[in-house]
């Protein structure tokens, strides 16, 4: 339950988190029925085994994911496409990086990244290549999930990229809509999920 503001018809909510710092269990309703310059009238604790459902901590770790693309374009255009997204119960949070070593970067001081959305030619022709090799031999993070999203269709074809070990999918920027997109991060974020439990 979310924290409310009292009205004369509405009680205040204090939730779990403020009756721990005031030891007490539950939720604590403050009903405001006297005016406005009367104190608080009427104390009435909700039940004990009420949960807060949306505080759950479960709830409030975001997915982290990591775009690492030379375009900014891209970057905003993935936010207005995924923001706001929650993916299998949790919300959505991205790092961005624009080249091969800002992804190296964020990746150290960034632990817990479940995604990255990687481009291919950014600061050199196969800096994204380069990067998934890093996550997968320095770091040697096999559970991260590497989707390559490229302009350069030329580069590697869908089956080439089936057969590189350090990636796990492959998609046309071309091709990527709001729908297909968010269909690939459910989907990886849920292999993430299994491979890490």
């Amino acid at each position: 339950m979310k924290y409310l503001f009292g009205t004369a018809q509405e009680p205040t909510v204090i939730g779990p988190r403020v009756m721990r710092l005031l030891g007490q269990s539950g939720q604590m309703y403050i009903s405001t029925t006297g005016s406005a310059s009367e104190e608080f009238d009427e104390l009435v604790f909700a039940d004990e085994d009420e949960t807060d459902h949306d505080a759950a901590p479960d709830n409030q770790i975001p997915w982290r994911i990591l775009i690492v693309d030379d375009d900014a374009d891209v970057h905003k255009s993935t936010l207005f496409s995924l923001g706001g997204e929650t993916v299998l119960g949790r919300p959505l949070h991205f790092h961005h990086a624009y080249s091969r070593a800002e992804g190296i970067e964020v990746l150290n001081k960034c632990p817990g990244i479940a995604l990255v959305l990687l481009d291919v030619v950014m600061e050199t022709p196969e800096a994204g290549f380069e990067l998934a090799r890093h996550i997968r031999a320095e770091i040697a993070n096999t559970d991260i999930r590497i989707v390559i999203r490229t302009g350069q269709p030329a580069m590697l074809s869908e089956s080439d990229a089936r057969n590189v070990k350090d990636i796990n999918r492959f998609i046309l920027k071309s091709q990527l809509t709001h729908s297909m997109l968010l269909d690939v991060v459910t989907s990886e974020i849920r292999q993430f999920q299994d491979l890490a439990s």
